[in-house]
Order: C-alpha cells, then structure tokens, then sequence
C-alpha cells in the first residue's frame, strides 16, 4: 500500500508518476495543510506568495495571468480557518531555508485582528508567541502522510475524481477553485449560499464585538515586514473586498468604529516598517466599501438559473473578482481598470492604495459608494437589519 499512496501521490510530494486521467488533479488538502503547501513552495521556489485564509485560498488564482506577465513564479500558501499568526510562522520557516520571495501578497483579515473579550493582551502575546521550529521540520507528518490508513483514502479519492470537475480540490500552486459548489448553487441557488452565510457571519459579529483589537497580531504583522524587508520583497497588504452585505453587517452591528482603527493601526505599522526598513517596499491596499463589485445582487429565493460573477457567498469572493483585485494590486494606483459588463467595457476604479495621507479621502470614498448601493439594491440593507435584529431577538429569548 506504501508503493500506491506513492504512486498515486495524493498530496503531490513524490511526483514519480503524473499522467492525466490517473493522478493530475489533486484533492483538496484536510491534514498538514501548511506543511505539504510550504514543502510544495519551496520545492518550486516560488517567487510570489500568497499568505492569508480561506478568502486569499478560493480567491486568488497563482495563475492569474497578471503573475504571468510580470515574470513570477507564484504560490499560494494561504490556509483556511487560521489568523496571521500561521502566515507568520510559514514566513519565518522559508526565511530561514533562504527562500526570497520577489512579491508578498498578505491578505489582511480585519476579524481575526478581534479577540474575545475576556481575553487580555499578556495572555494573548503569551499564548501565541511564535515557535522555534515550524512543523514542516518534524518528521511525523512526512511519516504519517506516507504510511497512515487516511493517505491511503486519500490516494483513492484521488483515482475518483480525475473526472469530476465538481471535486474538492487543490490546484498544483496551492488554489481551491472552490468546484464543489458547483451542485449546491444548481440545487439550491446562489441564495441559500449567502443567506447561511450571512446567519453565520450575524452571529459571529455580534461575539466580536464585544472584543477589542489583538496587540499581539500586530506584532506578528511586524515580524512578517521584518522578514520581508530584510529579503528585500515587495510587500502588498491586502484588505478583501468584503460583499456589501458583510459591511453592511459592520454597520448594524457597530464594528464599523473598530474597523477605521483597524486601518488606522496597519498604516502605522507600515510606517513604523518603513522608518525601520528605509528601503523597504510596502502597500496597503482597499478593496473593501460598496463599489459595484461589492455591491453585487444576490439571487432571489428559489432562483437556481442565475449565477452572481464576483462571489460564491458574501464570505468568499470568486477567482474572477481576484483577478481583478491582483490586477489593481500590480497597477500600483488607483487608476481604472476596465472591467466588461453587459458585453461592454465600462471604466471601474476598483481598490484604493491607503496611506496616511489619504485616510480621508478613502473615507470619502466609501460613503460615497454606499449611497449608490443603496439606491440600486436598498434591500440588501434592510435584510441585513432584519437578521442583526432576529439574532438580537433570539439571543435575548434564549437566555
């Protein structure tokens, strides 16, 4: 069985045999994700990487063309359900091995910058202080990897879905396409998606803001500037283009205050870098507000025919939004890209490179879009008030 779950080669590690139809595609990873992703980055010795959670997994394609044209050998390392604190230890690793990225692209989650309120700032620097060794560097994982009665699942797995293009799987640089969505939006449609979605999401917010901002996350973002200055990469923060109905939920909720200083403390950070690091080569970018983009209409309840283009649920936007946003991210302004829409090409300034000096006018710019969204799709905000005011209802009731 070793000899199988070798030459099938579920986890792409050994590549003796790749033959379409028997073991090119890949199922989507559920153990050792970091470790098979930083083996897999360092073996190609990708010179983009892409850090972040499941947004930056399902959203940003290594393949864009944008990499292509700029002559760059990307990866995406980004892990599903975890924080910076993972991007960190992933960066020190491949620092440590002599791996230079040329671009950093960091996808900077404002949400898993908000701790529990019961939890202090010592208590939280304490426990998440970084290791010594990341855990690529055991051999248990390798071990298990080959020889565990779950490699083997997984090496059939692999044989099955050579012909299902609705498979969970991951791509050769480290991207979920997400296809197994796929049967779930031709059963139930693209509502069902959003509307479990965001009855999640409505929970969740309501606990986080009770919370504050993790002093200690920032340090690991300073750690993960540190390390890139030092490489001499150019680093790309990006803030995701949340779907208007996530912001909207900022909004009703009250996080919206907390969010501002959230910006607020990545632009200092950035400038404390760059005071400490002269050379250092670093760019926030904001893609979140109620751009068209963002503001993209849900399909009605019982609608299994129309597909949204630009995201999967308001939690996960779709490769294609990706591409545009890497796209922006390379123009290095805020110049407009042109988009196509309704068989034309329409002029769409999409993302805002945040600095100091241009706070307000960021500010400026999402009020502004708000208005516009909210003429064109005003039920999305009052959907959102209905479920903020449910769970509010629920939770008073429960208790």
């Amino acid at each position: 069985m070793i000899t199988f779950v070798v030459i099938v080669d579920p986890y792409d590690q050994y590549r003796i045999v790749v033959l379409p139809g028997f073991n090119l595609v890949k199922p989507g990873l559920t153990r050792y994700q970091s470790e098979i992703k930083l083996t897999h980055a360092a073996d190609i010795q990708a010179d983009a990487l892409i850090y972040g959670h499941s947004r930056a997994e399902v959203g940003f394609d290594p393949e864009a063309p944008v990499f292509a044209r700029h002559g760059l050998s990307a990866y995406n390392l980004a892990i599903p359900g975890t924080g910076i604190f993972t991007a960190r230890k992933q960066a020190e690793y491949l620092h440590r091995i002599g791996i230079k990225p040329k671009v950093i692209i960091l996808g900077v989650e404002f949400l898993d910058f908000m701790e529990a309120s019961h939890a202090s700032p010592s208590v939280i620097a304490k426990a998440r202080a970084p290791d010594d060794q990341h855990p690529v560097t055991q051999w248990f994982w390798r071990f298990d990897s080959l020889f565990s009665l779950a490699s083997i699942k997984d090496a059939i797995r692999t044989l099955y879905l050579q012909h299902d293009n609705e498979a969970d799987t991951m791509t050769s640089r480290g991207f979920n396409p997400l296809s197994e969505y796929g049967p779930i939006v031709r059963s139930e449609g693209y509502f069902t998606l959003f509307q479990q979605r965001a009855q999640e999401n409505t929970r969740i917010y309501l606990r986080k803001a009770k919370g504050s901002l993790s002093l200690a996350d920032f340090g690991h973002l300073r750690a993960i500037l540190d390390m890139a200055a030092e490489s001499g990469s150019d680093v790309n923060l990006i803030i995701y283009p949340y779907h208007a109905q996530i912001f909207a939920l900022f909004e009703e909720i009250g996080l919206v205050h907390a969010f501002e200083e959230w910006k607020n403390l990545l632009i200092n950070e950035i400038s404390a870098a760059q005071l400490r690091h002269p050379d250092a080569r670093i760019a926030l970018f904001d893609f979140s507000g109620y751009s068209s983009y963002n503001c993209e209409k849900v399909p009605a309840k019982g609608d299994r025919v129309t597909a949204t283009r630009w995201y999967w649920e308001a939690g996960h936007f779709k490769k294609q939004l990706g591409d545009v946003v890497l796209e922006s991210m390379f123009s290095r302004s805020t110049n407009p890209l042109l988009m196509v829409r309704a068989g034309s090409e329409v002029p769409e300034k999409f993302g805002f490179q945040l600095e100091e000096a241009n706070k307000s006018q960021n500010a400026q710019r999402i009020h502004l879009e708000r208005s516009e969204c909210m003429r064109n799709y005003p039920e999305l905000f009052a959907e959102v008030e209905a479920l903020v005011a449910n769970e509010r209802t629920h939770k008073r009731t429960a208790h």
